[in-house]
């Protein structure tokens, strides 16, 4: 029988090496999620990823291009142009709150992070953070906690260098040691390896190597020449409760789909994998990515080990797979954050068997407020 839970005892797992995996839902209310209104032949809801491969089995090959322009103009894109200055400039005047509490959640989860971590021996202060996400909040977070608080924390994005930051996996690795002016004694700071398993949209290729640069203004993708079939498809993909059938009448082809192959030459350039079972089309992104999941193999192959998922949906069969099979490791514990407690039973059928899967769920909505707040918080434990 599963166990369903609804917090997790960090005294209990305070020793154990920690590690996370976070997706889309961490960030929604700032971005989208792959969410829609469309609903499938069974009444299930339908998500990019699944008119994605709908589209691909019947060879709508119009209907995946614009399918990939609304993810793109939807879900990419405020990612890639995303000022979180101005974002808190518009809260200051009572617009735009909503955005701001999501930075302000990921900073709390953080500071929680810090305060295990400072806790944990001298050989223990790295905390492995996965995330499927494109998006810089934890850079965001990490940056105004060390603005306002000044707080003794390494975030570790797998970079070096100093004018070009080169991503390696081996970086991952390394951690910071502050010793005293006669080298008598030597401390580990605290650190969080920040690993995005689906790219970033920070991310350039540059020959073999990966830099990251967080700054996007020169690559955004121009959709004006094709924006009036984008919005015959945006009013059926948002219409409430709409159909799969709704996209049959359409016919995008011929001319427009030649067309749209621009689109396409500049897409495929992101470093980022898409909401479909095809993934990285560069080489160099493709061999990151198989290191970060070999690397994240790795973690959770190791004693005492314990992974927290929060706003992850399961979707990636490559994550999901990988998971089932370190699930054998009966050392490691893993805590799924369920939004709905209705998800449990799909969650159950992909780890059935797995009597180290904990579910957690309220009554209620699991957001990432709840979370920090009831779920994984320290509150009258320091």
């Amino acid at each position: 029988m599963a166990e369903i839970i609804d917090h997790i005892d960090i005294d209990k797992i305070r020793e154990q090496e920690l590690c996370f995996l976070f997706g889309a839902g961490a960030s929604s209310g700032l971005f989208p999620t792959l969410a829609t209104e469309v609903k499938d032949e069974k009444g299930n809801w339908e998500t990019i990823e699944t008119l994605a491969q709908y589209f691909e089995s019947i060879e709508r090959f119009d209907l995946k291009t614009l399918l990939f322009m609304y993810y793109y103009e939807n879900c990419i894109a405020p990612v890639m142009s995303f000022d979180w200055l101005a974002t808190y400039e518009k809260a200051s005047l009572d617009d735009g709150y909503d955005q701001v509490k999501v930075i302000k959640n990921y900073e709390v989860f953080l500071t929680t992070l810090l305060n295990i971590l400072e806790t944990k021996n001298e050989h223990d202060k790295t905390i492995n953070l996965f995330t499927t996400n494109y998006d810089s909040c934890f850079i965001e977070a990490f940056e105004e906690l060390q603005k306002y608080q000044g707080i003794n924390l390494t975030l570790n994005d797998g970079t070096d260098g100093f004018k070009v930051k080169t991503l390696e996996a081996r970086n991952f690795d390394s951690v910071r040691v502050r010793k005293s002016i006669f080298d008598k004694s030597k401390t580990t700071i605290p650190q969080i390896n920040i690993i995005h398993l689906h790219g970033s949209a920070y991310w350039r290729k540059n020959n073999d190597k990966i830099e990251i640069q967080y700054d996007n203004q020169d690559r955004m993708i121009e959709l004006s020449s094709f924006q009036a079939e984008l919005d015959v498809f945006t009013e059926i993909i948002e219409k409430k409760n709409a159909k799969r059938d709704d996209f049959i009448g359409t016919d995008f082809g011929g001319d427009w789909l030649v067309k749209s192959s621009g689109f396409w030459d500049e897409y495929n350039k992101l470093p980022i994998v898409n909401p479909t079972k095809w993934k990285f089309h560069e080489t160099v992104f493709e061999e990151h990515y198989y290191q970060m999941l070999r690397y994240m193999s790795y973690i959770l192959d190791k004693k005492n080990i314990t992974l927290i998922t929060f706003g992850f949906s399961f979707a990636d069969e490559h994550i999901r797979n990988l998971l089932k099979r370190a699930l054998n490791n009966k050392h490691l514990t893993m805590y799924i954050c369920c939004f709905r407690e209705s998800h449990i039973e799909k969650l159950k059928v992909y780890f059935r068997g797995c009597n180290n899967v904990k579910y957690i769920a309220i009554n209620g909505e699991l957001d990432f407020n709840v979370f920090n707040e009831t779920i994984f918080t320290l509150n009258g434990l320091i």
